[in-house]
């Protein structure tokens, strides 16, 4: 999951609008990363707790506002300027007046949007908090209980249903944590603090929408520290356009039904481009003379030009025949396990922006219908750069000429290709994977 200033989940109100919450896979991304959930971590941490008690509001009325508030002295303030602008693009005033009672100021928030596991925590403890036996386990129960209900949306969709349970599971741990924190509190309070005035407009004015057309009463709307609700942990855009009534009550209901939280998960993918019949893919033996500048998310080629290269699965046996293009993945470099994936995965990625959360829906799920473990082996010896380390590693990387898009902490496509860009100077292996070892390498030649 590339992000931080990624976008990870995009609403579905069109195509050019991106959100950029890291989190919460959504935004919540985070959900399901830890055994306590965050998201885009895992499930199992409830949201924040309020930290300030509320402060008086402001009377919108006294505003004017005809565009998103950029700024505001205070939270209260940007709760009225927020509520003045959704009255200008025509929401209900009697709508907008109630959805906002009681709302308070949460710096914690902004804080958890800005640490999220899936951009700061190694993929390899990202993993094994993700899958944990426990996890995988109570995973186990929950397919035995709705193998039914998952066959059936299989059959519809066309989306596998171990690929339905990782969702469920890192999003939720299913069904055990939806977030406590009311929608239009942590919009607002992302809005306010987090820098996401954009996304935070975007998605009030949708959540504003399901309550004036009687789909989710406001009280009901609670969910993760980043706005997403239920099981599939949507966003309320992603409500409005993707949620699916399945079990035929007339409004789709994410938190209490599981036939419209499942297929609603499954409508979703299917919206990103999932292909029927296509796995994700599968974890994949190197030769020793591969050529790991190929090993990349937008370097794709047909099954035959890895079977060429000389890729087998992990018993050494033949690739299956895969339709359409495929990529080499290595997460942790040539030293840690790789994988073999299709556009399928690419999808999962739609869903939340993060490699490592797309490897534990995908890898939670085929464990959960019976899959082994990963045979590869990760650098768990390695420690993990910290903020200011990856901000350096892009600065000098920068400084050498490479483009490594903006100088953030982020490590991602273009980063990871700078770094290669660097290998390639040192006649190191081009696995783009930054770690201490390149870092010092940086410093040492900082002047050269």
């Amino acid at each position: 999951m590339d992000m931080r200033t990624r976008d990870l989940r995009k609403p579905r109100l069109g195509d050019s609008i991106t959100i950029i919450i890291v989190g919460a896979v959504v935004a919540l991304a985070g959900c399901a990363a830890q055994p306590a959930k965050t998201p885009s971590g895992p499930a199992g941490d409830s949201a924040p707790s309020t930290a300030e008690a509320a402060a008086a509001p402001i009377d919108f009325r006294t505003f004017n506002e005809t565009s998103c508030p950029n700024s505001a002295a205070s939270y209260q303030e940007w709760v009225a300027k927020f509520q003045s602008y959704a009255l200008s693009k025509g929401r209900r005033e009697d709508v907008v007046q109630t959805a906002f009672l009681g709302v308070k100021e949460n710096p914690e928030i902004s804080d958890r949007a800005a640490k999220q596991p899936e951009f700061v925590t190694p993929v390899w403890t990202y993993l094994e908090r993700a899958v944990s036996d426990d996890r995988v386990a109570r995973g186990q129960l929950k397919y035995q209980e709705n193998k039914a209900l998952l066959t059936g949306i299989e059959h519809d969709y066309g989306v596998p249903r171990e690929i339905v349970m990782g969702i469920w599971g890192i999003e939720t741990d299913f069904g055990n944590n939806f977030g406590d924190a009311n929608v239009f509190e942590a919009l607002t309070n992302l809005g306010y603090r987090a820098n996401r005035q954009s996304f935070a407009c975007t998605e009030l004015l949708a959540a504003l929408d399901i309550v004036a057309n009687n789909k989710v009463p406001a009280s009901r709307m609670v969910g993760s520290w980043a706005g997403a609700m239920g099981h599939p942990q949507f966003l309320p855009s992603n409500y409005l356009t993707l949620a699916v009534d399945r079990d035929g009550s007339g409004v789709p209901d994410l938190w209490e039904s599981l036939p419209d939280a499942l297929a609603s998960a499954a409508n979703h993918l299917v919206d990103d481009g999932w292909q029927r019949n296509l796995p994700w893919g599968l974890e994949v033996k190197l030769p020793a003379t591969f050529p790991y500048g190929e090993a990349e998310l937008d370097l794709t080629q047909p099954i035959s030009h890895w079977k060429k290269l000389g890729v087998t699965r992990m018993d050494g046996s033949a690739l299956p025949d895969l339709p359409g293009g495929t990529s080499i993945l290595l997460l942790a470099g040539h030293r840690g396990p790789a994988f073999l994936i299709t556009e399928n995965f690419k999808v999962i990625l739609k869903y939340n922006y993060s490699t490592s959360y797309a490897l534990s829906v995908a890898h939670l799920g085929d464990r959960v219908l019976g899959g082994r473990r990963f045979i590869g082996k990760w650098p768990v010896h390695e420690r993990p750069l910290s903020l200011p380390e990856r901000e350096e590693v892009q600065t000098l990387l920068l400084a050498r000429g490479y483009d490594v898009g903006k100088v953030d902490g982020v490590l991602g496509l273009k980063s990871r290709k700078a770094a290669r860009e660097f290998q390639k100077e040192l006649g190191w292996p081009q696995d783009g994977f930054i770690n201490k070892a390149l870092l010092e390498e940086l410093r040492r030649r900082k002047n050269v």
